[in-house]
């Protein structure tokens, strides 16, 4: 095959289909310099060895020509010449789409931010409500104010030493000094109750309901070094599917297993137990 039948065999296969050099470049992903060097046979420009065959392969699919006919005249046309330049270059890169790279990243950006904030209300919240106990602690270390003292009354009048003045006198006006009524007592100002706080953390997972007071506030499952913080007015119940695994803080005091480990366990936390546990103490 003499020099320029291959590349204007191809070149006129693509013109009467009336496709360009972009079409097939954008649907083959190879770059158009190198398509249009195959027509022109300037095979110095392209990489050499497969990746020639691999780009005459590619633009005769997508003109539906006979691949291996195609493949054989570009054989036979490179046969022809002395030798065949090795690319010295790096190869073309074809890199395929990869939209579900971007889902991934996207999907690790949204759950960090949702553990952030997950973890940023957990702080604020043991941060309020170690406040509300300090204040709660406050308000029940007033004193109760004593009431104020009533001055003795001054209606009394001292005896004169003039008898006859006393016998003559003329009846004696109105007293003016004013009666002072004692004040009211003020009644001890009722304390708020100190706050009634369980921690619940798991050594493994297992699941677990906690009641306050008459509501329950929690039933699921706790993951091994995952801690709860639960408020009551007078009253918690704990019941657990694995009770050993449970580490129970009462008000800062560390609590006694509920029950044995690999068994379901309940207890029931009062305010009254407690101060019997602390020796009345609270």
């Amino acid at each position: 095959m003499t020099k320029g039948t291959f590349g204007e065999h191809l070149k006129r296969e693509r013109e009467m289909r009336g496709v360009s050099l972009d079409e097939i470049s954008a649907a083959t992903r190879i770059a158009t310099r190198f398509l249009q060097a195959i027509e022109n046979e300037q095979w110095d420009q392209l990489p050499g060895g497969i990746f020639n065959r691999g780009f005459v392969r590619a633009m005769a699919h997508y003109l539906g020509l006979d691949e291996e006919s195609i493949v054989a005249e570009y054989a036979l046309a490179v046969g022809d010449r002395p030798s065949v330049p090795v690319w010295t270059g790096s190869p073309p890169a074809v890199t395929p789409d990869q939209p579900w790279l971007a889902w991934i990243l996207v999907t690790v950006f949204f759950i960090v931010l949702i553990a952030g904030g997950w973890f940023a209300v957990r702080r604020i919240s043991a941060w309020r409500a170690s406040r509300r106990g300090a204040r709660n602690a406050a308000v029940s270390a007033v004193p109760t104010p004593a009431p104020p003292a009533v001055p003795p009354a001054a209606n009394a009048v001292p005896p004169s030493n003039d008898a006859g003045a006393n016998s003559a006198a003329a009846p004696t006006a109105p007293s003016a000094v004013a009666d002072i009524s004692p004040a009211p007592a003020i009644g001890p100002i009722s304390a708020a109750p100190a706050p009634f706080e369980l921690r619940i953390e798991t050594g493994k997972a297992t699941r677990v309901t906690v009641e306050t007071d008459a509501h329950r506030v929690f039933e699921g499952t706790i993951k091994a070094g995952e801690s709860h913080t639960f408020t009551a007015q007078d009253k918690f119940q704990v019941s657990a599917r694995d009770a050993g695994a449970l580490l129970l803080e009462l008000n800062g005091n560390t609590l006694a297993p509920i029950g044995p480990p690999g068994h379901a366990g309940k207890v029931t936390l009062t305010r009254e137990a407690l101060k019997g546990a602390m020796g009345g103490n609270h």
